[in-house]
């Protein structure tokens, strides 16, 4: 189910500025286990709000990981399915496929929030 939505944004910006940016730190509840991949950079925000941060382990190169690091990449590596399916069913949707024509710039914000509603009411992505 898709349960938050950032405000579009034009440009590039990095994933850590986004989440700053976009608000989703407020609502972490202190106990919340936040997934994310490498390169999340937030780890003190989230231990403000005693959030937990679990990234999968750094590769070392060509050393084998153990079996806690394999454990670990897995559980952030099998969430991550379920994130990106859920981003591919809002893709489906044939206005957001397309550029979006300047005249309706001003509405992608909700047309991503009723976008990400119709996704919500279809069949659930694990059942």
């Amino acid at each position: 189910m898709i349960s938050f939505i950032s405000k579009a944004r034009g440009g590039r910006a990095s994933d850590n500025v986004i989440t700053l940016q976009s608000g989703f730190l407020n609502l972490i509840d202190p106990g919340d286990l936040i997934l994310a991949d490498r390169g999340f950079l937030l780890r003190e925000e989230l231990l403000i709000r005693q959030a937990t941060l679990e990234i999968p382990p750094a590769s070392k190169g060509s050393e084998q990981m153990t079996k806690k690091e394999a454990k670990d990449t897995k559980k952030v590596a099998n969430a991550r399915i379920h994130v990106e399916r859920a981003i591919g069913k809002l893709k489906t949707f044939a206005i957001l496929k397309e550029t979006l024509p300047i005249s309706l710039v001003p509405l992608i914000d909700d047309i991503i929030l009723v976008c990400a509603a119709l996704t919500n009411l279809q069949p659930p992505l694990v059942s």
